[in-house]
């Protein structure tokens, strides 16, 4: 998959700029504040309809304007694809070759991306949700319809928490409680199913990639507990008797205590929690494993690699780390697109960008 051109109108700093990619390795270079990044997020949004760094698109709009658009030219299977993104009048709109799409789920995972920035060792090092947040995202660009299961899990929970704090009757609040129950595992089985999928493919691509950056010194096991539970069959069998159990104390608490909204991501290094147990340096090897997995089994399921995106990454491994990155990249011949703030001995790599005050202009 590649990007061959993008348009960028009164997104972040860029007033109404177009850039013309080449394949292979694209180096997006300037000082910080000049727009690197936004040229990444712009892409990332387009592709995925979320940005990787805010949750308002209201903060993605150029200064005093009230709508922002995105356009971009890709190809997929030697098949050209055109994408379009609107936010206008506090909505959102997106295109596939000039034809709407009703929902965000017809549109995720046309052209399918791999975002990787130093921000993303919270994966290692923070909570639950980040994790989860990982898996569902990758999901979304192999399974579309997950973004729907998702959403329609996400509202049941936001009724049934509504439910909980209202003052309805005891009695009659234990009969809808079950109705909301019976929606929630319905749906949830599905999230279930889904995680405990890529989390056997993540875990069987990432496993011999940090082994080489380990030099097979070091084990990683990736594990998705479920309800708790160690296995999403055994999770599945039992989740209504737990979704029973808990009602009291829900009641009690006012608050949805057992779904797959509180699931968990394990990432173990030699049987052991990353999050506690592993150096900067192992975290960083983890991450780094992780993302090239996710490209390996996009490109399994879509028989070519995604777009791969590098926000500042070179400067943040060690030499051997990019090197091995470096290496990976060139001997697949993914399109990548990295940024960084001086091209120092990256020169070889590909096709340079300069980047000042919201203007690209590229090296010829």
């Amino acid at each position: 998959m590649m990007i061959n051109n993008m348009r960028l109108q009164n997104f972040r700093n860029y007033e109404n700029e177009t850039i013309q990619f080449m394949p292979g390795t694209n180096i997006l270079i300037g000082d910080n504040g000049q727009g690197k990044t936004n040229i990444i997020e712009g892409i990332y949004y387009l592709l995925t309809g979320k940005s990787y760094r805010v949750h308002r698109e209201q903060e993605l709009l150029r200064w005093d304007q009230s709508e922002f658009h995105l356009y971009g030219d890709f190809l997929m299977n030697d098949r050209k694809v055109s994408l379009e993104s609107h936010y206008k009048d506090k909505r959102k709109m997106v295109k596939i070759n000039k034809v709407s799409c009703q929902r965000l789920s017809d549109f995720v995972g046309t052209i399918n991306v791999i975002f990787f920035s130093p921000d993303d060792l919270v994966m290692i090092k923070g909570g639950p949700s980040e994790r989860r947040r990982f898996l569902d995202l990758h999901i979304a660009q192999m399974r579309p319809g997950h973004v729907s299961i998702l959403n329609a899990y996400n509202k049941v929970i936001q009724q049934k928490s509504a439910l909980l704090k209202s003052f309805t009757d005891k009695h009659l609040k234990y009969s809808q409680l079950q109705l909301w129950n019976e929606q929630i595992i319905e749906l949830g089985e599905k999230i279930i199913l889904n995680r405990a999928d890529l989390t056997q493919r993540l875990q069987d691509a990432a496993d011999p990639i940090y082994g080489n950056l380990s030099s097979k010194k070091e084990k990683l096991m990736i594990l998705y507990y479920a309800l708790g539970k160690r296995t999403a069959n055994e999770a599945i069998s039992e989740f209504p008797k737990l979704l029973n159990d808990k009602l009291d104390q829900e009641i009690e608490r006012q608050m949805v205590l057992v779904g797959p909204h509180r699931d968990d991501l394990q990432i173990l290094l030699n049987n052991k929690p990353a999050r506690l147990y592993a150096s900067q340096g192992q975290q960083r090897s983890l991450v780094l494993s992780l993302k090239l997995a996710e490209l390996e089994i996009i490109r399994q399921e879509k028989g070519e690699y995604p777009l791969l995106l590098l926000d500042d990454v070179l400067s943040e491994l060690d030499r051997f780390r990019r090197d091995y990155l470096i290496k990976f990249i060139e001997s697949s011949h993914i399109q990548t697109l990295i940024t960084m703030t001086s091209a120092d001995n990256h020169l070889e790599l590909g096709t340079l960008y300069f980047v000042e005050q919201g203007h690209i202009r590229r090296e010829t």
